[in-house]
């Protein structure tokens, strides 16, 4: 098995077991993705993609160290509407995934 694949499987138990904030996951799963060649064209990645555009003007991932304590607080409930909103379709893709990776 290749390690972009482990690196995906991987990310895929972390958001669905809730290791990781669920945007953050989703971003470094979409990194692994693409380096997977049966996924670039896949309905569930393409999703998740379209889940965390919605989340690109808010503080995630590694970028939070770059924003200011008042930008945080400001922006984090607005951050964890949109976790909330979205964390059963991110869920139920990132199942389908694990289904698409074991065949």
């Amino acid at each position: 098995m290749s390690e972009p694949i482990v690196r995906v499987r991987l990310c895929l138990e972390d958001i669905l077991r809730g290791r990781v904030p669920l945007f953050d996951g989703v971003e470094a799963l979409l990194r692994f993705a693409a380096q997977v060649p049966a996924l670039v064209d896949d309905r569930d990645v393409a999703r998740l993609a379209g889940i965390l555009a919605e989340a690109e003007h808010l503080p995630i991932g590694p970028a939070r160290a770059r924003w200011s304590a008042e930008a945080l607080a400001r922006l984090d409930p607005e951050l964890m509407a949109l976790e909330r909103r979205h964390r059963a379709p991110v869920h139920y893709c990132c199942r389908r995934l694990q289904e698409t990776l074991s065949r």
